[in-house]
């Protein structure tokens, strides 16, 4: 019977030591998860500073540009449409930079689920944004090549006309092949960006 009480003596024993060793792995567990998710919240904030940060530098760029490209514009004489369509095109990209890009960095990581959503969302109207600049640079490099013809007629002979255009056409296509090389780096840096955002997300939800 003393033989009894001590096997159940020594089984409630090693049932409690069971229970205080699964509790304290379940505690190791629960802060280890918590550290991951505060260092994936990091990461990601730091991520969208350094996005934030780029995309100041390249408005701040920009915008310093945009008064002399008016002001040459009109001294050059160009139709006030052309001027106020070049100026509608560099307020509306300023503004869809804004809307696009703007995330409360000190939220993000706070609700996982809904913080890859917004990125999401955001990939999907940066690349509506390009899809609509590209169209509208279609329009505007034919028409500002139209602006300088319609200026060169007035000021040029006629018969060094075809060669000035010439000139103009071939910069242009320089020109609007480099700028669309720089976008679309920007462009697809951006989105990396975000795809690396949403990784580490779902690599930290997968494991909950």
């Amino acid at each position: 019977m003393e033989t009894i009480s001590n096997n159940n003596f020594n089984e409630l024993n090693e049932l409690d030591d069971l229970r205080q060793q699964i509790t304290a792995l379940k505690n190791k567990v629960d802060q280890q998860g918590r550290l991951n998710e505060t260092l994936v919240k990091k990461a990601l904030q730091s991520k969208m500073r350094g996005l934030h940060r780029n995309l100041l530098i390249y408005c701040l760029v920009c915008g310093l540009f945009v008064p002399f490209i008016i002001w040459d514009f009109i001294a050059s004489r160009f139709s006030w449409p052309f001027i106020i369509f070049t100026l509608l095109i560099f307020v509306a990209s300023f503004i869809a930079e804004y809307f696009i890009n703007r995330m409360k960095i000190s939220n993000m990581g706070n609700d996982l689920v809904e913080t890859a959503r917004k990125l999401l969302q955001m990939k999907k109207n940066r690349k509506t944004q390009l899809t609509i600049g590209l169209c509208a640079i279609a329009v505007w490099i034919p028409w500002y090549i139209y602006e300088i013809y319609k200026n060169m007629v007035s000021q040029v002979a006629p018969e060094s006309v075809t060669f000035f255009l010439t000139c103009i056409i071939i910069g242009m296509i320089i020109g609007s092949g480099l700028g669309l090389t720089i976008g679309l780096t920007m462009y697809r840096r951006m989105q990396r960006t975000n795809d690396e955002m949403i990784d580490q997300i779902n690599d930290m939800t997968s494991e909950q």
